[in-house]
């Protein structure tokens, strides 16, 4: 619906005399000229209240039971004589739609009718009325396909906005929730609705997010990741500063927690600003967990995600220039395993990268049971059979196998992780250890440069808030947590007494 629209009034006759009156045959004959004709446009036309009425609807996205039972079949009995301005008025007495009916001018009917809704022409009427009656096919709420969990709530987002905003509402019974709903997309005319908690969140968040949000000018908005472009100050980064989950006991806590969160309709992901880095290091499970398994995931997690990044390009340094730093029995193991082979180690280690890269791209994009068979023939037979036959060494794939488990560990991290395991590789080829060194120093100085929304990248760690690391690499007790984060400004900063 557009911000243009006026809430139903009654005793309007006053109004009525000042605006131009709808001729039904102008109205309808524009409305479907602006459609084209499209096949999937449906204008009814029948008398009531003494008037010519007209319906226009779009096909297939309506309840039609209800259509019929609610508003059709009352208005066709209606064939008394009815004032001008009086219509709105009978409208509410006689029918019985589900959404109360609103009032909107001429020139809107058209953009009603595309985004979903029942329009009503009245024949001299000041006015045209809206009834919605939607109606169309949902994915069944399920477990997320990422974010699953063995204790804890299953249920995950889905992409149809009102029922993502129902999980929200469900788990934070407050009418302190606040919920705005704007337009995104001058041809989608995309929903979104940005949620935060009033008396918790910082105001000059959700107005820099609505702000952001309403910047955007853009033909279409298709997926939640258009508008996570659009929240960051640095878009151009390789990593991620808007947060997404979806799980709505996630998006709750981290609405708790002083964050905004943004519903794109059509995305069964949940965005949510600000970010910190070590958000992808924690799990919805380490809060339903004892704090000392949760710890030991959590340093079992960061200490993947580095293995990941680093462990190649290591191998790669050590084995071009610092190769004295192996110890004697592993240096000979290497050099036996490398012995004959035809590519320098940077090579190999870039070549075996990038097979795994294409084995994992493909392994995704093809139907799933072909996925299946094509990771084991790439993975097994294919490596197999490049070291039988000398041109990879066993330990180069050993290692790009175990840096790819420990880049999964962290499914949020996979995709920045990926590049920069390739970077780290390009400059250990280059430079030697120290390189890889020098690039790691340059890494975290730019991560603690970065910011969002006010908040550092960081946080807690750069800027030191020791009051938070209670929630970092090792996980307190629930009954420890009695403040909510520094890390995310907020105006409640007690959540527990």
């Amino acid at each position: 619906m557009t911000a243009k629209r006026r809430k139903k009034a009654h005793n309007n006759g006053r109004a009525a005399h000042t605006k131009d009156m709808i001729k039904i045959d102008a109205a309808t004959k524009a409305v479907k000229e602006e459609f084209g004709d499209a096949a999937d446009l449906i204008v009814m036309r029948f008398k009531a209240m003494g008037k010519e009425c007209a319906f226009v609807w779009p096909d297939g996205i309506i309840d039609k039971e209800l259509f019929e039972l609610n508003i059709v079949r009352p208005l066709k009995n209606c064939q008394i004589e009815v004032k001008t301005q009086d219509i709105s008025a009978v409208l509410t007495q006689k029918t019985r739609p589900t959404t109360p009916i609103e009032e909107i001018d001429e020139e809107e009917i058209a953009d009603t009718v595309a985004g979903g809704d029942i329009v009503l022409i009245v024949d001299g009427a000041p006015s045209a009325y809206v009834f919605s009656e939607r109606k169309y096919s949902v994915r069944a709420i399920a477990e997320p396909p990422v974010s699953n969990v063995l204790r804890g709530p299953r249920e995950g987002f889905v992409e149809d906005m009102k029922t993502n905003m129902t999980m929200i509402r469900r788990r934070l019974r407050t009418p302190k929730l606040r919920l705005k709903v704007k337009k995104v997309g001058r041809l989608s005319g995309t929903a979104v609705c940005i949620v935060h908690i009033d008396g918790v969140a910082d105001p000059k968040v959700v107005a820099e997010a609505e702000r952001k949000i309403d910047s955007i000018d853009i033909d279409g908005v298709v997926e939640a990741a258009y508008i996570a472009r659009r929240l960051e100050d640095d878009n151009r980064s390789l990593f991620e500063q808007v947060g997404s989950t979806e799980k709505p006991d996630i998006a709750a806590a981290k609405l708790l927690e002083g964050r905004v969160a943004v519903i794109v309709d059509g995305s069964p992901v949940v965005l949510t600003v600000p970010f910190v880095m070590f958000e992808h290091l924690q799990s919805a499970e380490d809060y339903y967990i004892k704090s000392y398994r949760a710890t030991l995931l959590r340093c079992v997690r960061v200490m993947a995600l580095a293995i990941a990044i680093f462990l190649p390009a290591a191998y790669v340094a050590l084995q071009e220039f610092q190769y004295q730093m192996f110890p004697l029995k592993f240096l000979i193991t290497i050099m036996n395993s490398v012995y004959g082979i035809p590519l320098t180690p940077t090579l190999e280690m870039l070549v075996v990268l990038t097979v795994f890269e294409i084995l994992s791209e493909a392994s995704v994009r093809m139907p799933r049971y072909i996925g299946t068979a094509l990771s084991i023939v790439g993975a097994l037979i294919l490596g197999n059979i490049a070291v039988s036959a000398g041109l990879l060494s066993m330990p180069t794939v050993l290692i790009i196998s175990v840096s790819t488990i420990g880049m999964y560990c962290v499914p949020d991290e996979a995709n920045t992780a990926s590049v920069l395991r390739l970077t780290f590789v390009a400059v250990a080829g280059v430079m030697g250890l120290l390189g890889v060194i020098l690039g790691a120093v340059a890494l975290i100085a730019y991560l603690a440069d970065l910011r969002n929304f006010g908040t550092s990248y960081l946080a807690p760690f750069a800027p030191a808030l020791p009051g938070d690391w209670k929630d970092a690499f090792f996980k307190g007790s629930l009954t420890e947590q009695t403040t909510r984060p520094y890390s995310v400004p907020n105006v409640n900063h007690r959540r527990m007494r």
